[in-house]
């Protein structure tokens, strides 16, 4: 998300990207807000029996895949799809997908939570057999609000608000375990360890957005504006009078965010307005950017900024 803001604050409105940006970033926004509204169910919930809950997992077998929640059990595992969008909402078998049809008449589509649960419940699967663990393995999509409303075809895979969760996993309890429960917590560890951050492309990269058509200059902390002028004390604002010693940092993140090029001196002077070499490698070497090369053709990467 916060790459997503970055653009927001560094592209003309005008630009056919940008509402594009903005429906993705409203989306994501309400998808992290149905996360939590289930996580709060779910750890207000004593269960009968020994379970470990994740959240937020990127994981490798055949390929990659996300899990938002996975609650773990000694008799089975649960994957959970967590969806929030707003509108009357149709899921359709052929082809897969979600049709939204928003309260201003809008229809938008969006892959099919169906399709989506049932991928990753085989992916898992597939991820739990490479290390010879036979777990079974169910899915079910999670709307994150009552209000919601949805239309769905005949499944097996159940569709249920977040209070609903916690009596749907005491339903597929049989007392039966598959393993035991220090096995459990050998496979949470698993889990946790085999856990990959997901880096996915830059935002110039993913909407089509040239470099040249982002903003430069450094954001004032106080009115929000674009170009603050560097002094010997730090960023001073001739607008709103605000002064930062460090306001440089978010417009190096929203670069890195943004065009995802290694950085040189020169880059950095230019996107920052700022004149000074010596300056300018003094706040580089601050912020403990990696260097590559040498002289004239050195250039700086990041390594704590992700796309997202």
């Amino acid at each position: 998300m916060d790459g997503l803001n970055a653009a927001l604050r560094r592209i003309s409105a005008q630009h056919p990207a940008f509402p594009k940006i903005q429906a993705q970033l409203m989306n994501m926004n309400a998808g992290f807000g149905g996360e939590q509204e289930l996580d709060r169910v779910l750890k207000n919930y004593r269960f009968p029996d020994e379970t470990c809950i994740l959240n937020d997992l990127s994981l490798s077998s055949s390929s990659l895949f996300q899990i938002d929640t996975l609650l773990l059990t000694t008799e089975f595992a649960l994957i959970c799809e967590v969806k929030n969008i707003a509108g009357d909402l149709s899921v359709r078998d052929n082809p897969p997908q979600l049709i939204r049809i928003a309260d201003n008449g809008t229809v938008s589509g969006f892959l099919s939570p169906l399709a989506q649960v049932s991928n990753t419940c085989q992916l898992f699967e597939d991820w739990l057999l490479q290390r010879d663990i036979h777990l079974p393995v169910f899915g079910c999509v999670v709307l994150a609000y009552a209000k919601q409303r949805i239309t769905l075809p005949p499944t097996e895979i159940p569709t249920l608000f977040p209070r609903l969760v916690p009596q749907h996993v005491r339903r597929l309890l049989t007392g039966t375990s598959i393993m035991t429960k220090n096995d459990l917590l050998r496979l949470t560890q698993s889990l946790l360890n085999a856990h990959k951050e997901y880096t996915p492309k830059s935002i110039c990269a993913k909407f089509n957005i040239q470099p040249f058509e982002i903003k430069g200059g450094v954001e004032c902390p106080g009115c929000n504006r674009l170009g603050m002028r560097k002094g010997r004390k730090g960023w001073y604002c001739s607008v709103c009078k605000t002064y930062s010693m460090d306001a440089h940092r978010q417009a190096i993140q929203d670069w890195f965010l943004l065009i995802d090029e290694p950085l040189s001196n020169k880059s950095f002077r230019t996107f920052l307005e700022m004149k000074s070499p010596r300056s300018a490698l003094r706040l580089i070497t601050e912020m403990g950017l990696i260097p590559s090369g040498n002289n004239r053709g050195r250039t700086y990467t990041s390594n704590f900024v992700k796309h997202t």
